[in-house]
């Protein structure tokens, strides 16, 4: 086991986890119960993101409860809730609708993403999917979980031919533009490309082993705070598009997510 960033307590962190896991499956429940409702009141947010009456919701009950149990953390939800103080080392990054154009469209891949950070390191997370099932939560230095069940470390990558990479379109258009040239780079030595719309649900693929890496440049704290947090913990290779070391301090947010052994050929993807 190693050490929880923050010198946070193994068992404290542990009972934290379980509190955020059991808000993430009461509001996601809540969310999935009044999804035909919600889904109605989607509205453009930007040239191509969405906005529904689910986002607020959630984001609300998240950010709410969240504060009343650590009124010394500072809360940062998508949708721009912002409570408690703005130099708390700890930060709490909320997604309250990690996929809205698959909720929008009524497809399943849809998350509720939950990340606590320390000095802009990940320290828990809870990803929490009640339509595509699959929920996975981890505290940097104990370990990781699919539901109740703990999750195995990290194991070294196989042959490139067998790869699966995660990756999706940024909502910069143009950063759009280097995810086609990762594409090009990687197509020929890979066996497939997978994206959900979500970068909970693919930080989660990689969590589960069902996907090698996820790869992406310029998205948000809270699209990848929870999901980061659970991969750290098994031990897989977190970076910045560049090869950096990764952390949510970044200007451009960028994260690369993948089994040991995997990064000399994304990386030359990355910088193709």
């Amino acid at each position: 086991m190693g050490a929880i960033p923050g010198g946070l307590a193994a068992s404290e962190a542990q009972a934290v986890l379980a509190e955020v896991r059991r808000l993430c499956a009461a509001v996601g429940a809540e969310v999935a119960e009044a999804a035909g409702r919600l889904r109605a009141s989607a509205s453009d947010k930007g040239a191509v993101d969405v906005v529904t009456a689910a986002d607020k919701l959630s984001e609300q009950r998240l950010t709410e409860t969240l504060h009343r149990r650590f009124p010394a953390h500072r809360i940062a939800g998508e949708e721009g809730t912002r409570l408690g103080p703005a130099d708390s080392p700890w930060i709490w990054h909320i997604d309250p609708l990690d996929g809205t154009a698959n909720f929008s469209r009524g497809l399943p891949y849809w998350m509720l993403s939950v990340g606590l950070a320390y000095q802009q390191r990940p320290v828990l997370g809870v990803v929490h999917g009640p339509e595509c099932r699959l929920s996975v939560s981890g505290i940097d230095g104990v370990g990781a979980w699919s539901g109740e069940d703990p999750l195995p470390p990290a194991a070294a990558v196989g042959a490139e031919r067998t790869w699966l990479v995660a990756t999706d379109w940024p909502w910069d258009l143009a950063q759009r533009e280097r995810v086609v040239r990762l594409l090009a780079h990687l197509a020929p030595r890979i066996r497939q490309f997978k994206t959900y719309g979500s970068a909970a649900v693919d930080l989660a693929h990689v969590a589960t082993g069902r996907v090698d890496a996820y790869v992406i440049p310029h998205i948000f704290p809270w699209d990848q705070c929870g999901g980061a947090a659970a991969c750290a913990a098994l031990g897989y290779e977190l970076r910045t598009w560049t090869g950096a070391p990764w952390d949510l301090s970044h200007p451009d947010i960028d994260i690369a997510v993948c089994r040991p052994g995997m990064w000399d050929l994304l990386g030359a993807a990355c910088s193709a």
